[in-house]
């Protein structure tokens, strides 16, 4: 405990006036005082308090206190007119012609500095932690050419270099994350299609040019972002060919039906795929917490009367749903369904509702729609029946017309791709007294597929744009401002 004799004498000494900081930017008046005003009442205050040198913040503690004395007014500012800067306490803005202003706190920049010292440069991981970061960090220099901003730091995370410098292009500062989910770019978002559409305009590119094409396959998979579905043709005849075809794009995903599988007719079948019988519209494995994002069906032999393929974009009927039937198609994005898979060897359940949106666009994100692995009506409360139902009869009427439903029957050498959270398939009965039905496939997860996306577009960006389907077929996209 302090002494009396100490607590009077502090009692005498100067106290220094509290600072508040808030996000809204100071406004100057006339009782505002100046920097050398500011600076001059500091050193007056340092000069009647007596420090012990043996006290002073150690420089390896990364919340070392901040030292009042720094003064902003000796951060050096370089800017090519007509660019221009404006720095504050804890930030800073730039602008130039084209660039609109940017508005950044200084401590995000440090964050996001991605030179050698901060990101490995060939693991590409961070060697900083954000809370390593001073809560003094503020700038030496400062320099904006319309182009790049650069910044030296007068306070750096302890260890740093001292002519550690921080380089961003304003490109990087506007958008500072990729996110390949991100579906408020224009870019990403989808282009949805019905029958008539599909028929006029359906994507194939040939196995040799999917495989060794760069330019051709980055049209593939342009198409494959935009509308969910292509086909690649004259396949060797071999049942690798479906691995080298998925692998293409990325790593398959395994389930319990192994990293590929066949879908052919066999006795007691486990699952309705391996019948002759008509299977319905559906998407594969929505019992999974994570569902396949992306499926490959490769033809080896179809040669049966039937088997047709077909296929119908649910976003494009989730679309048209929401237009012309918004009570019904709430119920749809709040009531959750559920889906299992019960056998001797595997159990799965898992509930989802048939839309989810995206939280801040309120773009669809997903469709989970798989009649033939539903499960008992999850209850949560009271059981609002009838409501869903009728959902469900609106839903399905829409989706299974004439209008939606795209179909054809696959060759030999020929494979179709498809977004399984998106585009619904189904399959006519086929007769196998007259011959045989013989398809191979894999799963791909969706962030291996988003992951080429990207990377095909920056590696082929004249390919990428020539494709884009919006150009050559804008009726396509007449659903795209709710889809």
């Amino acid at each position: 405990m302090r002494s009396p004799l100490l607590r009077q004498l502090t009692r005498g000494l100067p106290r220094p006036a509290r600072s508040f900081v808030t996000s809204a930017r100071f406004k100057v008046n006339a009782n505002t005082p100046t920097q050398p005003e500011i600076a001059s009442k500091i050193d007056s205050v340092a000069e009647s308090v007596k420090v012990n040198p043996s006290k002073q913040p150690d420089a390896s503690n990364k919340h070392h206190a901040t030292d009042k004395r720094i003064d902003l007014s000796l951060a050096t500012v370089e800017a090519v007119k007509p660019a221009s800067v404006s720095h504050r306490a804890y930030g800073l803005s730039i602008a130039a012609p084209g660039v609109p202003t940017i508005s950044l706190n200084y401590t995000y920049l440090r964050d996001i500095c991605k030179c050698p010292q901060c990101v490995d440069r060939y693991s590409k991981q961070r060697n900083i932690r954000t809370n390593d970061i001073p809560t003094d960090i503020r700038p030496r220099h400062i320099k904006w050419d319309g182009e790049h901003l650069e910044i030296q730091w007068a306070t750096d995370i302890p260890g740093a270099s001292p002519d550690h410098i921080s380089r961003w292009h304003h490109s990087y500062l506007k958008k500072p994350t990729l996110d390949t989910h991100d579906l408020h770019d224009a870019s990403n978002k989808p282009v949805t299609w019905d029958r008539k559409n599909m028929e006029e305009h359906q994507q194939w590119v040939s196995y040799e040019d999917y495989m060794t094409n760069d330019a051709k396959f980055a049209a593939s998979m342009r198409n494959l972002q935009r509308t969910g579905l292509v086909f690649v043709k004259d396949i060797p005849d071999s049942r690798e060919e479906v691995e080298k075809i998925a692998t293409r794009i990325g790593p398959l995903r395994n389930t319990f039906y192994g990293m590929t599988w066949d879908v052919r007719t066999v006795p007691e079948a486990r699952n309705v795929a391996y019948t002759n019988q008509f299977l319905g519209f559906h998407m594969d494995l929505m019992y999974m917490n994570e569902p396949p994002g992306y499926q490959f069906l490769h033809c080896l032999e179809n040669s049966c009367d039937g088997g047709e393929s077909l296929f119908a974009d649910a976003f494009r009927a989730a679309s048209k749903m929401r237009r012309q039937h918004p009570k019904e198609f709430r119920e749809l994005t709040e009531r959750k369904m559920g889906y299992e898979y019960v056998h001797e060897d595997q159990i799965y359940y898992n509930e989802r509702p048939v839309f989810e949106l995206d939280k801040s666009s309120k773009h669809f994100r997903h469709v989970n729609y798989s009649p033939p692995f539903q499960s008992a009506i999850p209850i949560r409360g009271k059981l609002r029946f009838q409501p869903l139902k009728e959902a469900l009869d609106v839903f399905t009427q829409i989706l299974e017309s004439k209008e939606m439903t795209f179909d054809l029957k696959l060759n030999p050498g020929e494979c179709v791709i498809f977004d399984n959270r998106r585009i619904v398939h189904a399959r006519r009965h086929f007769n196998t007294s007259t011959g045989s039905r013989w398809l191979a496939g894999a799963y791909v997860d969706t962030d291996a597929v988003l992951s080429r996306f990207n990377v095909t577009s920056k590696k082929q960006p004249d390919a990428w744009r020539a494709a884009d389907p919006l150009k050559h077929v804008p009726s396509v996209n007449k659903d795209k401002k709710t889809a």
